[in-house]
């Protein structure tokens, strides 16, 4: 790492306490962006999407952001950009990538939330961090709302940002039934944002993966009570079911009850400014919220075996049964 990555910063160059930030953690396909969008409607909150993939698919491959526009013409993020770093061309991406390498990965996570680390170790987990409180505070200031969404969803981002003294970190987990996340990740999603034909589809996992993915990431947010941030869960079920009374109560929780959005199962949708997501983020107008059930009929007797065989035991504890 260069020693510009290395060093210490500054006072003048400090940022100041940042927040509050709601993260919304968890595996994708449960209904996180659906999630975003029903909060992001509220006037007072700035939904960005998943943050951690901004520096790939904002800067380098200037994807679409939510309201449409390349993620290099939009006045939001060009005016984030100017605010945090004096522009998104002053970013070192080599140095996003090192220090994303070294604490944002499923085999640091144990590291990253140990009460034992070296001066050094935290050091550069204070640099990762600050990337983010950079754009949390920026995002704030520019869209002028009092709360700031990131559904990044990824346990590792929020087990780094658990480190820091200077964020206001909420953490929302969000879950959903594996089966039916394993049925969606098994199918093939267009992404509209993508300006290439590599990128035009969504990843897809067989069930075996996606099962150890929705296993190791829940388990991941779990483990963020290691650092003394306690997630709320909200299980998909529950939100479609009763979507007031699901975000009443989980804002409450969470100590944000006063951004509860007007919701009685449709809501009106506002423009985000979200950097990745599901394609849902482009929706428009209203939306309704329903209970996409699709697997029951179209997934394989031997794959739902599988998925319910692998991850038991937490589906048992989430209350899914069957």
């Amino acid at each position: 790492m260069s020693a510009q990555a290395q060093s210490v910063m500054s006072e003048q160059e400090r940022m100041r306490y940042v927040g509050p930030v709601l993260y919304i953690a968890g595996l994708g396909r449960s209904g996180s962006t659906m999630l975003e969008c029903v909060l992001g409607s509220h006037p007072e909150v700035a939904a960005l999407g998943e943050v951690l993939h901004l520096w790939d698919r904002g800067i380098v491959k200037d994807e679409l952001c939510g309201c449409g526009a390349p993620f290099s013409a939009c006045d939001f993020w060009l005016a984030v950009g100017d605010r945090a770093f004096g522009g998104w061309a002053r970013v070192d991406l080599e140095r996003v990538s090192v220090l994303h390498d070294a604490v944002d990965r499923h085999r640091r996570i144990a590291k990253v939330l140990s009460p034992i680390q070296t001066s050094n170790y935290r050091r550069l987990i204070r640099l990762y961090n600050d990337l983010y409180l950079r754009i949390y505070d920026a995002a704030a200031e520019v869209s002028g709302a009092r709360l700031v969404i990131d559904s990044g969803k990824h346990g590792s981002l929020a087990a780094s940002l658990a480190n820091s003294d200077e964020i206001d970190l909420r953490v929302l987990h969000i879950v959903r039934d594996a089966t039916a996340v394993a049925f969606s990740w098994s199918k093939a999603v267009h992404r509209p944002e993508a300006q290439s034909e590599e990128d035009a589809l969504m990843v897809r996992y067989s069930s075996p993966l996606s099962s150890a993915l929705w296993m190791l990431q829940n388990l991941e947010v779990e483990a963020l009570r290691a650092k003394g941030v306690t997630p709320v869960r909200l299980r998909y079920e529950d939100l479609v079911a009763q979507p007031p009374a699901a975000l009443s109560h989980t804002l409450k929780r969470l100590g944000l009850s006063s951004f509860r959005p007007a919701v009685e199962g449709r809501v009106q949708l506002r423009t985000q400014h979200t950097v990745a997501g599901n394609p849902m983020r482009f929706s428009r107008g209203v939306l309704t919220l329903r209970r996409d059930d699709a697997w029951k009929a179209s997934m394989a007797t031997r794959e739902r075996r599988i998925v319910k065989a692998l991850t038991a035991p937490l589906r048992a504890a989430y209350g899914y049964s069957g």
